[in-house]
């Protein structure tokens, strides 16, 4: 097994010296929405909602908003640029909620009144922390923070969330390409199951058992692992590696039923932790708890670990 080095950074305290931090920079490849009009925001604005929120429709018939409250913004319908099953994309601070969805319940629709006003090309909205515009193509960007910190973008070249998770290694999957869903992977019925129990196509069998911190294991046949071992784990705060799976292995649903498989390219997000089903089979997961992301890839060919400490 190979275990990528732990990201984190170290500060220096310099003593009898004072840091006076300068203005907030753009993340690298934030959208400058600079030159696009902007379009008087009453004109979308519903007042009805909890410190209000803003609906409006784009030229190619997206549905989109921004709800400060939720702290997020985002579009539900067609999306070009993006794989088929997804239908919603949601921009937000938060890791484990931002990104592409597949969803029955669209959470950007207008809910009362008519249908959103079009913002037409070449035009923005800009209300509380997020801005909105529509350019040619047509081409939909929201942006989040003064300067911005996320954005997300709609086009027929290329429809994602950005920037990249912070803490990856440059290797590692980001949760950000990945397709969550309403879909539960909760087994069985019991008033404390909250933790989901999965498999991928290439034969693990998954659990994340996060809870504020916790552990995230899949069990079967690790790649490139040749001493027996066959679970690797993540344990956050604490260490990554591999072990032999107890009796019963971790991945074990605490209540019996049958456990579904993610499809290849979907992501489950719980607690704090995330796993991933890869195109070949494999899985990647990953979860931090006060520091840089920590995990591991399973791969058809390799299993490697990241961040955390040696198993």
């Amino acid at each position: 097994m190979r275990s990528a080095a732990v990201f984190a950074a170290a500060a220096i305290a310099a003593p009898f010296s004072l840091c006076v931090a300068g203005p907030a920079a753009a993340a690298p490849g934030a959208p400058d929405l600079s030159a696009y009009q902007p379009a008087p925001v009453e004109r979308y604005l519903d007042t009805s909602a909890n410190g209000g929120e803003v609906y409006f429709q784009t030229p190619d018939g997206l549905l989109c908003a921004m709800r400060p409250a939720q702290g997020r913004a985002g579009c539900d319908g067609p999306l070009p640029g993006a794989p088929t099953a997804a239908n919603e994309i949601v921009l937000s601070g938060d890791q484990y909620s931002r990104g592409l969805r597949a969803t029955a319940t669209p959470q950007f629709v207008k809910p009362t009144g008519g249908a959103a006003r079009v913002l037409e090309v070449g035009h923005k909205i800009t209300f509380a922390d997020f801005e909105c515009a529509v350019g040619e193509g047509p081409k939909t960007v929201c942006t989040k923070g003064t300067p911005p910190s996320a954005w997300m973008t709609v086009s027929a070249d290329g429809t994602g969330i950005g920037p990249r998770t912070a803490g990856l290694p440059a290797d590692v999957p980001d949760p950000n390409d990945f397709i969550g869903s309403d879909d539960s992977y909760l087994v069985g019925i019991g008033p404390k199951n909250v933790f989901p129990v999965f498999s991928v196509s290439g034969g693990l069998t998954c659990k994340i058992g996060m809870f504020s911190g916790g552990e995230i294991a899949c069990d079967g046949e690790l790649p490139g692992v040749d001493n027996g071992d066959n679970e690797v784990f993540t344990r956050v705060p604490g260490p990554v590696g591999t072990r032999k799976a107890g009796s019963p292995p971790f991945s074990t649903p605490a209540y019996p039923g049958p456990v579904r498989e993610l499809p290849a390219g979907h992501r489950i997000d719980s607690h704090g932790g995330t796993c991933m089903a890869l195109e070949d089979g494999g899985v990647a997961c990953l979860a931090a708890v006060g520091g840089p992301p920590q995990g591991f890839v399973v791969t058809a060919e390799d299993t490697e670990t990241f961040g955390g400490q040696p198993g």
